[in-house]
């Protein structure tokens, strides 16, 4: 499967600048899978309840669009207002129809998110082509049984807003949910600085990421780019096969 990473800088609150964007970074990019960071197409603001948008809205038909478009499956996190009540919902569209989503079960105490937003209660797996994908959206990571592999899924996925003053801990997680769930491991993260409502800059380093079953390090970004990367399943088989570990788990 050919998977595209679009790591960007997020314009705040600027949906459409945001949509062109992304369209720019990937003129001829053909992938069978897209990822797209956490609030795409706003940057994180959970306090803007105004920003919150139906599951009939503009931004659900542009991933639709897109995903047509492109032949292709489409996935990223934005606010989601579902019966009066308003999420951090990931989105999968996959060419033109909207297939399935996640609802960001972690929300992250220090920066207040819980006073705005619901935490969904479920974990939920997605497949595109024959992978099965677990998704999971930024501070998720930080939670494995989140991430436990009960479903014998091939791919995590993690979507994020993850800043610089912790990247190191998203990089020793991405590598360690790698390891315990043999499975390969998708981060994508966003670049760029982003002016918080009291004036104070949060700065993102990107660091999006892909890993092996195995914990190997194959894919890593810095900069504003489509990282463009084709994963195997035989991969997933070998090394579970090799090393059995998931034989012995307690679920």
């Amino acid at each position: 499967m050919q998977v595209a990473i679009v790591q960007f800088n997020i314009a705040w609150k600027d949906k459409q600048a945001n949509f062109s964007k992304i369209e720019e970074l990937l003129k001829g990019t053909k992938a069978d899978f897209v990822v797209l960071p956490e609030m795409f197409q706003t940057g994180f603001c959970t306090d803007d309840a105004s920003l919150a948008e139906t599951m009939e809205g503009d931004s659900i038909e542009w991933m639709k669009s897109l995903s047509r478009q492109m032949d292709a499956a489409l996935c990223g996190s934005l606010l989601i207002e579902d019966l009066g009540i308003v999420y951090n919902r990931l989105i999968m569209a996959s060419k033109g129809e909207l297939v399935g989503h996640y609802d960001k079960s972690h929300l992250f105490g220090m920066g207040g998110e819980q006073e705005y937003i619901a935490a969904g209660n479920s974990k939920v797996d997605m497949t595109v082509q024959d992978f099965k994908i677990r998704t999971t959206i930024c501070y998720d990571l930080r939670f494995p049984y989140t991430s436990f592999n009960d479903s014998e899924y091939d791919i995590l996925l993690n979507v994020a807003n993850w800043p610089s003053a912790r990247i190191d801990h998203w990089d020793a997680l991405l590598q360690a949910r790698a390891i315990e769930n043999q499975a390969y491991v998708i981060g994508c993260n966003r670049v760029g600085e982003q002016i918080g409502k009291d004036g104070k800059a949060f700065y993102y380093p990107g660091h999006s990421s892909v890993y092996s079953p195995s914990g190997e390090q194959l894919a890593h970004s810095l900069k504003e780019e489509v990282i463009e990367i084709s994963l195997d399943k035989k991969e997933i088989e070998t090394t579970r096969e090799k090393l059995p570990f998931l034989n012995d788990r307690r679920m």
